[in-house]
């Protein structure tokens, strides 16, 4: 007879992302993630696969977490100009331990070893459905007449993208709400 879990699954998936969050890849064990997940060895390995396994679960977790953010950022009726102005002053507000977190799938992309193709693949996943979503409402915007349809919709979604990307990197080093909201700042003027 089988036994029956006695944790969470889905609890202890999020206390592992959290953990990579915090800790990265390299410098989280095993003990860590049994430890902040409150299971067993095995129960981790029935459940969720050695650690890199674990770990592609968590980036996976993560993504799906930040790319309903980023929907959120430009639903129904709202301009894509306030989509964006909340989404990068977001990133400022958050506070001096967030901030230092980063982001996980920024993190995994600087700390992943050059030949792991499955992380590889899950992160430029992420990036053309992040560039997807911004692409979308900038051309949404061009056709309302809100941004000029001069404007390269898939530049400005890069644009955009690499923007986040590098206040989470400049946030985790100077996790300084002014500086931040310089550079969002500057960044919506190309709006």
């Amino acid at each position: 007879m089988a036994r029956t879990k006695e944790f969470d699954p889905e609890i202890a998936l999020q206390q592992a992302v959290d953990l990579f969050r915090t800790q990265g890849y390299a410098r989280t064990s095993l003990g860590d993630l049994m430890a902040v997940m409150g299971i067993a060895r095995q129960s981790l390995y029935d459940t969720f696969g050695d650690k890199h396994q674990l770990y592609i679960k968590a980036l996976e977790r993560y993504r799906d977490q930040t790319l309903a953010a980023a929907h959120a950022h430009f639903a129904e009726g709202r301009s894509v100009r306030t989509g964006f102005r909340n989404l990068l002053l977001g990133i400022s507000q958050e506070s001096k331990a967030e901030l230092q977190r980063g982001c996980l799938l920024l993190s995994a992309n600087l700390e992943r070893e050059p030949d792991d193709e499955e992380i590889a693949e899950l992160l430029i996943d992420n990036q053309k459905s992040t560039e997807a979503i911004f692409r979308e409402a900038i051309e949404q915007a061009q056709k309302s007449g809100d941004i000029s349809r001069k404007k390269d919709a898939v530049a400005l979604a890069r644009f955009f993208v690499s923007t986040i990307q590098g206040m989470r990197a400049v946030g985790r080093l100077q996790p300084k709400r002014k500086l931040l909201e310089a550079i969002a700042e500057t960044a919506l003027t190309v709006l």
